[in-house]
């Protein structure tokens, strides 16, 4: 029976999903050198090439594609079974990785972390707040909160609340009697077909503009330096100091935020503890969300 190092198969599936050497032996925390020998290995065992090198990266060959979806199985076995035997202890506890927007952690869950982790001592929450979704299929992530539906796959999906739109001017601009001539801030070419980004090229007083941002950041620090409108959350828009809200959150962009997990971790206390504080925030925050609460930036 031909033996198979497990911990070389760690090794093959991190460096498939990172695509190069380099990134996968940071996500391992070994030398590449120590990664490539692992690997080396592993393809002796099998007596299969998995990886097509090259100097842009590690692209997965035919027989690597069928062992990364063999080993997606066993991992996701394996997970089923961790959460069967955590899902049995008394007491919460582990890291929870939720993957959510930057604003949604910042000025809702990460205000209100304080009461939860006195309630649970024993968990600890990795927020990844990346500008790309998280892949959920790769276990990247135990829980998410997004605005868009999920891959298919094996998910429970909850509808938080609404997360509306408006358009906001720099207070200075405005007593200044400067905006008749400003139109909507744009987003750069990569980020245009983003909802957010559709909806302000949609508005009346969109034009081309002469500078384009690709975060929501972005788009406040145009604001804040008078260069435009910007097509903003209401979240962000109406506590972003100097922001005043010009029109809106009707017939402006408005999206379902969903809170989704894998169906196999509900069950897990640690998880589970985490999923309610997060609804049980957005629910205490749906106004801020919705725009029916005007913060610090807006006077209108």
């Amino acid at each position: 029976m031909r033996t198979i190092n497990w911990d070389n198969i760690k090794c093959f599936i991190t460096t498939a999903r990172a695509g190069s050497l380099t990134a996968g032996a940071n996500a391992l925390r070994m030398s590449p050198a120590t990664l490539s020998r692992r690997l080396a290995n592993l393809e002796f065992e099998l007596g299969q090439l998995l990886f097509a090198r090259s100097p842009t990266g590690y692209a997965l060959t035919k027989e690597g594609r069928v062992l990364l979806e063999s080993c997606t199985s066993i991992e996701n076995g394996f997970s089923a079974l961790s959460s069967s035997l955590e899902a049995a202890a008394e007491e919460p506890t582990g890291t929870v990785r939720v993957a959510t927007s930057e604003n949604i952690a910042n000025l809702i869950l990460l205000p209100r972390l304080p009461n939860f982790l006195a309630r649970y001592p024993l968990i600890n929450i990795d927020f990844q707040t990346d500008v790309q979704p998280v892949p959920l299929h790769a276990r990247e992530a135990d829980l998410a909160v997004r605005v868009s539906m999920p891959e298919r796959g094996p998910f429970k999906v909850r509808t938080l609340g609404t997360l509306r739109h408006a358009l906001y001017l720099s207070g200075e601009i405005i007593s200044d009697g400067q905006e008749i001539n400003l139109g909507v801030i744009g987003w750069s070419e990569n980020c245009q077909s983003l909802p957010i980004a559709r909806a302000a090229m949609a508005h009346r007083y969109w034009r081309e503009s002469s500078v384009r941002v690709s975060s929501l950041k972005g788009q406040v620090a145009a604001a804040q330096a008078g260069l435009g409108y910007a097509y903003l959350p209401c979240l962000v828009g109406d506590h972003t100091p100097g922001l005043v809200r010009i029109d809106g959150p009707e017939n402006y962009l408005s999206q379902d935020i969903y809170l989704i997990l894998h169906d196999d971790s509900i069950e897990v206390p640690r998880i589970r503890a985490v999923a309610n504080f997060i609804r049980d925030s957005l629910h205490e925050t749906k106004d801020m969300l919705a725009g029916s609460i005007i913060g610090m930036g807006s006077d209108a």
